[in-house]
Parts: C-alpha cells; structure tokens; sequence
C-alpha cells in the first residue's frame, strides 16, 4: 500500500495519527511504499576518446587526474537543513492537511442553511447561538468517537465505521459548540461537510438509508452572492443592510437576522443528493425563462441562471441596473419590489 493508505488504516485502528517514529519504523518494515515522482530516463551517452594532449619533444604527457570537489562544512550543513525541511513538509502535507474552511455558508439539498460566522468579532451559527469553543484534529476526532461509542448504534462504533457504512471520505473534524448545541462537522475530501447534531439523529434514524442520511447531512458550501452584500432600501420603513454571510440588519435598530440567498444554479448542484423534481434541469428551466420575460418587461435583462437568486423559500431576486437595482419576484412570476441600493 502507498504511504497515505497506511496513514488511513493506521487511524482506523487506534483512532489517532501516527508518531513521527511510528511511520519511519513502518517504512523501514517496507508496510508501505512511498510513492516517487518518475524520472525520465537519461539518454545514453556515447563515449568519447580520451586525448592525451603532448609536449613540446611529441612525447605523450600523463593525463592530471581530476580534483575531486570539496564541500564546505556550511554547505554541507545547508544541504542537511533543506533535506530535514523537505521532510517534514512531506509529513506534514499526508499528516496534517485538513478539508475545506468550515467559516461561510452550508446548504444541504432539503435547503436547511447553516451559517458559520467565525472571522468576526462575535462567531456565531446562523446569527442565532453564540459559538463558546471550537476543537479540531485529534482532539476532535478522539471526542467524536468517544460520543458515538457511548450511544448502541449497530456497527458504528468510531468515524471509520462511519464513513464506510455511508461512503464518506472524512478528511478533518471540527466540533463547534455554541450555548447548548453542539455540531460534529466531517468535512469531507469533495469540498462537502457532513454536519451531525448532539444526538447523532442522522445516524440513528438512517441506519439502512445511505442516500437519506445524505439529503439530511451532507452540506454544500455556498458562494453568498457579492452582489447583494450592502445597503438597500427594502421597504419604506427603513434601510437594511446584508452581510457577506446572510445576516441583515435594520439601521437604527439592534435586532439582526439571517436570510438565505442561493442561485438557480445552486438549487441544480443540490439536486445532486436530492433528486426533487421540483429541482429538475427542466423545471430550473422552466422557471429562468418565466423570470427572463418578466426581467424584460421591465426593460432589462437577465442572460444567466446565476443571476437569479431565491430568498429563502419565497422570493426570486434580480441583480439589475449594474447591481444598483433588485427586482424581486414572487412564486408566480409577478413583480412585488424594486430594492434599490444606498450608497
């Protein structure tokens, strides 16, 4: 096996990452190989006389035997440094690479959003529980496996039990605890992040179902769309202003929520695991070409599903008059709104 499968199996078996010696002594036993870029073979070099040059008399002269090259001591010590550094780069890419950043927005295909917002001053999940502690790595993952061992769950015992009975690659996992919610987040080699709750429901009630497990708790990360981050005047109460992670607030007031803005083209990746119809290529279709001749009626134009955004459940919102402007449809395709920007 190359080195990374024998990482892997290592993990599945004692639930931590090897040590330093641990893996040197396994690749002194030949357990794994490790995996060397190809060389392109030299090609072969015809030999080529030797000429002993000759003294003035025409008598041949001995050939001066070449010095061989002699190395500084600070030379050799750097040629020492840059191996040690190259391998503990090696090591650490195999050892300690993690999946995708957990901060930003996740959707799962039933379009329940869960909103990390970690780079701020205050981190929070959907603008709604405050996050008391964040653990990763080992110390995560060792916690992970000691709650699921404690719950009789048949044949899961640790993360690798997991991610073999519902087809997962888990590449890192996160623990947010906030207030009194606690979230296990698997983030996962494709980019998508598998989120557990405290009770491990997901794993409890899918036990026989693969691709229900997945519609509940694979999450997939979201652009928030640049275009709506700012000031607009919504209504004529007043200014609200949306963040870069869904959180809207009205000037003058204290109170912030957090709404959920996603593509057409979002609604077709997700369909991926949830296979709605009402989420078919052909009803996006459908519903792009109703929102176009609306768009149009107004003046304007709209020539992609990614300049299409639903708000939450309700609304279609669309980017128009170089951003300046939202036009926000309803179910049935009627104007309701014109959102016009503050600068």
């Amino acid at each position: 096996m190359n080195q990374k499968d024998w990482v892997d199996h290592f993990e599945a078996l004692y639930n931590r990452k090897p040590s330093m010696q641990e893996f040197q002594e396994a690749r002194e036993k030949g357990e794994f190989v490790v995996n060397k870029p190809d060389t392109p073979a030299s090609a072969p070099v015809a030999p080529q006389p030797q000429v002993q040059p000759t003294g003035p008399s025409g008598y041949n002269q001995p050939l001066a035997s070449p010095k061989k090259p002699r190395f500084h001591k600070k030379t050799v010590t750097g040629l020492s440094i840059a191996g040690l550094v190259a391998v503990i780069a090696l090591v650490c890419f195999f050892f300690f690479s993690s999946g995708p950043d957990l901060d930003g927005i996740w959707l799962n295909p039933n379009l329940a959003p869960v909103a990390y917002e970690l780079k701020g001053k205050k981190q929070t999940i959907n603008m709604l529980y405050s996050i008391n502690k964040i653990i990763k790595g080992n110390e995560a993952k060792k916690e992970f496996n000691e709650k699921l061992s404690s719950y009789d769950l048949s044949n899961l015992k640790n993360l690798a039990d997991v991610d073999k009975k519902f087809q997962l690659k888990t590449k890192e996992v996160v623990i947010v605890k906030a207030d009194k919610n606690v979230r296990y987040n698997l983030l996962q080699a494709d980019g998508t992040n598998v989120i557990i709750d405290q009770d491990f429901k997901a794993l409890k009630y899918n036990d026989s179902s693969v691709s229900e497990f997945k519609k509940q708790v694979v999450f997939q990360k979201i652009e928030f769309p640049k275009v709506l981050v700012g000031k607009w005047k919504f209504y004529e109460d007043g200014t609200y202003t949306i963040s870069d992670h869904g959180i809207i607030s009205k000037s003058g007031s204290k109170e912030k929520g957090f709404t959920l803005f996603y593509s057409l083209t979002d609604l077709k990746r997700l369909n991926k695991y949830n296979k709605d119809d009402d989420y078919s290529d052909s009803k996006l279709k459908s519903q792009f070409e109703h929102i176009q001749k609306a768009i149009k009626k107004q003046g304007y134009t709209v020539t992609s599903p990614d300049e299409v955004y639903k708000m939450n459940y309700t609304n279609y919102l669309v980017p128009v008059n170089g951003g300046k402007t939202l036009i926000a449809l309803d179910d049935d395709f009627k104007i309701v709104n014109k959102i016009q920007k503050v600068e």
